[in-house]
């Protein structure tokens, strides 16, 4: 028992870890490749690690849950891979790293309006304290333009906005589904498309192995198996070991090692920064403080 209980708190840490370092890795991709392309390759190869798994699972799938399946990779994973490349173009790793944090906080708001959750002023209340922390994190932002801070952040928040949509939509339509059939399938239904996305932009024809090129690809690469492939089939494995409430844990690691890379590479993180993201966690605790006795899937919150 208690090798098990230590094996979680590692996965657990390795997890934030794997997550909290995605938005440094998207900044270095970004050196050599459009948003477009980093966040297809991200899904291609991710996909070409998860098809095994694909493959093994096909002939038992239920056809029916294939276009949820599209969908929960689109809103899930496609979209959001996208949109924090191209807001990572205009703001720091660091603070999409926090802005991230609001997933939770958004999977509450869209499971009350969407599927009619039981009212609770104090988890709504966690919402706007939370949403307080992200203004305060873009409108205090060190050196900002607060013009081009809050557009390219509204993505950042949007895409959060869409992890909170997948995470219900999960609870909703998968929960008879076996955990790596809901981590694999999405994911290889979106490496699909992104194949003809890079085809399109000309990337395999930039493609190198050498220089700032080489470097980059090893970077998006690092990103697509280890922080989407791998680290899907982890969190799988921690769910399996505790529950989605202890694994949602991560959401407090994940923008710390976040900042943390972020003031390694230079980037500007000052006291603001820290307040907004002391909000945004106070936020997601209050959401979280009751109610957590049923397991959920509101640990979902990767990058």
């Amino acid at each position: 028992m208690k090798k098990v209980f230590a094996l979680a708190y590692v996965l657990l840490v390795v997890l934030g870890i794997i997550w909290g370092s995605s938005f440094i890795l998207i900044k270095r991709g970004l050196l050599s490749f459009t948003p477009l392309e980093v966040g297809a390759y991200r899904m291609f190869a991710a996909g070409i690690v998860l098809l095994p798994v694909f493959v093994i699972w096909l002939p038992k799938s239920k056809r029916q849950n294939f276009k949820w399946f599209f969908v929960s990779g689109l809103v899930g994973n496609g979209l959001p891979a996208v949109m924090f490349a191209l807001a990572q173009k205009h703001i720091t790793s660091s603070m999409a790293g926090v802005l991230n944090s609001l997933t939770p906080l958004f999977a509450l708001l869209v499971g009350l309006v969407v599927y009619r959750l039981p009212f609770d002023r104090s988890k709504l209340l966690g919402v706007m304290v939370g949403l307080v922390g992200a203004m305060v994190l873009i409108l205090f932002r060190p050196g900002a333009d607060v013009a081009g801070s809050l557009a390219y952040s509204f993505l950042v928040i949007l895409a959060a906005f869409f992890y909170g949509v997948n995470i219900n939509l999960i609870k909703e339509k998968f929960a008879e589904s076996r955990p790596m059939v809901i981590a694999a399938f999405p994911i290889v239904f979106m490496a699909i498309p992104s194949f003809f996305i890079l085809m399109s932009t000309g990337f395999f024809s930039k493609l190198s192995l050498h220089g700032q090129v080489g470097e980059s690809l090893g970077y998006l690469s690092i990103l697509a198996i280890v922080g989407t492939a791998l680290s899907l089939v982890l969190f799988n494995r921690l769910i399996q070991l505790t529950n989605a409430v202890f694994a949602s844990l991560t959401t407090y690691i994940i923008p710390v090692v976040a900042l943390g890379w972020g003031l390694v590479d230079g980037e500007d993180v000052g006291w603001m920064q820290v307040a907004g993201l002391l909000l945004i966690l106070t936020g997601v605790l209050m959401v979280r403080k009751k109610g957590t006795k049923k397991p959920d899937n509101q640990g979902l919150s990767g990058s």
